[in-house]
């Protein structure tokens, strides 16, 4: 292929993120893979577009903000079909996550890439290919990192563990020379993206699934799934790929898969307080308040008191706002659009400070909600200084270049932070007030009247994925056909509301950071949650636990099971997730309304109904995108799967993904929510 020498970077979930607050934009953070090719690469122009930042207030400063050779242009909302994409380049790369975006951009001639970290690659004329290598771990990361591979999965397998990434073409005699069997992908990872079809299921499912797949090329095949591509103008939909309990996971470029995942031991790191006491002061969580928090007991109608409420705004059956009631919030549908805004409006209610956390996918750009309930920590920046210098960056407008050589604090007198740096350059003084008090993009540090965390808070995250899909039903078209998805999962995002309105009792009284999170494009593939969960590996957030409530509203008897999936491939991690599940367990049990939690524990999709071996829930909902980056997490849902034959039948929703889900058991969800509080309640103490 060419050598680029050029590259346009359209600003996303794989290269950064804008600081905004009131639509007005306060700043730039770039993702360290684009922060590393700007540093490094000579020669080739880079460009920074960020669309929709056309019109905004604070938009002038980004055209004056260079990082490297990276220059920043402020666009339009972005077009598709070809708009503005004429007259390309193969020496102009269009780097993208959006796949849609890549195949206007291939089509108008230019070089398509999916990921900033490719760069390296397109500049010596390398075309990544697409590649699964297996073998020992340790030989397989040496062989990953030596060669430049930019994983899109990296899991144990039969083999050992198996990588599944972006490689050059070269690469494939280096692996095979080290003992590693290398299997290519036959598919343009320039234009398309990956899936895994899950294929377990009743016969029917499986009738559906051969349907959607003939005269598709199956890329590579394991018991269970297979992989397969999707080219720029297709979907998940066009063939629902559910199976049992299981949908397509996405598959995107992640530089972060072959990193560690910082360990609750490091918190986020803590200044050493004797250095800076003029700024710093100790914070600690009265013992007699932490006993009555570790033993509190609030009634469930308390918790959730407006949790039917919840339920039937985000389902259809009430108006959700002044524009009546909602029809499907599939990220296709318009309405999907309306849920976002409601749970903004919602969090600001409840007293939070929420904010989106954008990602692009098929052709369209969608939000995960997020919000923060702030936790003490250790130690915190005394009130008055950090109102003082907050205010400083707010109104400077975006920040100087990461890369700017700065002074070091020992180098500036301890008199200059008291006196309000009134004798360094402006550039310098927001820099180095970012820099000294460690504010960092995983907290949305820069948004007016919010709290924010101490130091060593570490993120205890509770989160539900928002959108909803009826994918079963003949002829379903998702930007028109109701999807109501009242149990699958308006009953999980409406356990996570509850979750909020009752945490906010706890403002100030917690030493960690519960973050309430409320993911999209679930049913695309988990596109939400990993980028999500990709963006806070990148930013070194200290992540200490993560629960996710998805499907905990069926319930048609009187047995009233539910499950916590703690199961996972990676033995490691599935052992990090077992005592986040135990928690949860002991809590439902002490509430004494649910039957024992049936906990799965297992790594393998196979060997069910034993949960010590199996379970049903891996890489197939939010908290896997968190297992995947190193975290422990746990799934709360229904009872799903199948149980022993000592136990009752398993009570599975059998209007999943269809237009009929419309039927939950308030109470039964109700008490799993409560459960989850005590548990987040003792994992933030």
């Amino acid at each position: 292929m060419t050598p680029i020498t050029r590259a346009i970077i359209v600003l996303d979930q794989t290269s950064g993120s804008l600081r905004e607050d009131e639509d007005r934009i306060l700043g730039l953070d770039l993702a360290p893979s684009l922060q590393d090719a700007a540093s490094s690469l000579s020669g080739i122009e880079l460009i920074l577009a960020v669309p929709g930042a056309g019109e905004m207030p604070g938009s002038a400063g980004l055209s004056g903000f260079a990082v490297g050779g990276l220059r920043i242009v402020p666009l339009g909302p972005l077009e598709y079909g070809g708009a503005g994409l004429s007259g390309g380049d193969p020496a102009t790369a269009l780097v993208s996550a959006d796949r849609r975006l890549r195949g206007d951009a291939k089509t108008a001639g230019f070089t398509p890439a999916a990921h900033p970290a490719l760069l390296p690659m397109l500049a010596q004329g390398v075309a990544p290919i697409a590649v699964r290598i297996a073998g020992p771990r340790d030989t397989l990361y040496r062989f990953a990192i030596s060669a430049g591979a930019i994983p899109m999965q990296f899991q144990p397998a039969t083999e050992g563990w198996a990588l599944i990434a972006l490689v050059p073409p070269a690469a494939q005699a280096t692996a095979a020379s080290l003992g590693l069997s290398v299997f290519p992908l036959a598919y343009d990872p320039a234009t398309d993206d990956l899936v895994w079809a899950r294929i377990d299921g009743d016969p029917g499912h499986r009738d559906d699934l051969s349907s959607a797949l003939a005269g598709r090329p199956i890329l590579y095949s394991e018991p269970g799934q297979v992989l397969i591509a999707l080219k720029p103008g297709e979907t998940a939909d066009a063939f629902h790929l559910h199976g049992g309990h299981g949908h397509a996971e996405f598959l995107a470029p992640d530089p972060g898969l072959l990193q560690p995942a910082l360990s609750e031991a490091a918190d986020f790191d803590v200044p050493d307080i004797g250095k800076l006491p003029e700024i710093l002061e100790a914070v600690e969580l009265d013992p007699e308040v932490r006993k009555i928090l570790a033993t509190i007991r609030p009634r469930c109608s308390v918790v959730t008191a407006s949790y039917t409420a919840d339920l039937d705004r985000y389902t259809g059956v009430t108006p959700l706002d002044a524009a009546g009631p909602i029809v499907s919030r599939h990220t296709a549908h318009p309405d999907n659009k309306r849920a976002e805004a409601a749970l903004i409006r919602d969090l600001r209610a409840m007293g939070y400070c929420p904010w989106r956390h954008n990602f692009v996918h098929a052709g369209a750009t969608h939000s995960n909600i997020i919000a923060d309930l702030p936790g003490l920590g250790r130690l915190r920046i005394k009130p008055d200084i950090l109102d003082r210098y907050l205010r400083i960056l707010r109104d400077a407008g975006p920040l100087p270049p990461p890369d700017q050589w700065l002074p070091d604090l020992d180098a500036l007198a301890p008199d200059t932070w008291a006196a309000g740096f009134d004798d360094l350059p402006d550039a310098t003084i927001r820099q180095e007030i970012e820099r000294v008090l460690k504010l960092q993009p995983w907290f949305a540090w820069w948004k007016g009247r919010c709290p924010l965390p101490g130091f060593g808070a570490g993120l205890v995250i509770v989160g539900a994925h928002m959108d909803s899909t009826a994918g079963f039903e003949p002829g379903y078209s998702a930007p028109t056909s109701p999807a109501p998805g009242r149990d699958d999962n308006g009953s999980g995002l409406a356990g996570v509301l509850s979750l909020a309105r009752h945490f906010r009792a706890y403002a100030g009284r917690l030493t960690h950071t519960v973050r309430f999170c409320f993911f999209n494009a679930e049913e695309s593939g988990l596109v939400g949650s990993k980028a999500y969960a990709a963006s806070l590996k990148a930013a070194k957030a200290p992540v200490r636990a993560v629960i996710c409530t998805d499907m905990i509203g069926y319930n048609s008897d009187a047995n009233r099971i539910f499950e916590l999936h703690a199961g996972y491939t990676d033995p490691a991690i599935r052992d990090l997730s077992v005592p986040l599940a135990n928690r949860v367990a002991t809590a439902a049990a002490d509430l004494g309304r649910l039957a024992p939690a049936q906990i799965y524990k297992g790594t393998s999709t196979f060997g069910g109904p034993d949960r010590n071996v199996y379970d049903g829930a891996i890489n197939r909902s939010d908290h896997a995108a968190f297992h995947q980056q190193g975290w422990g997490a746990v799934l709360a849902s229904e009872d799903f799967f199948a149980n022993l034959a000592s136990e009752p039948a398993a009570d599975g929703n059998p209007n999943y993904h269809r237009a009929a889900d419309q039927t939950t058991d308030p109470a039964y969800s109700r008490d799993i929510v409560c459960a989850v509080a005590r548990a987040v309640t003792q994992l933030a103490l």
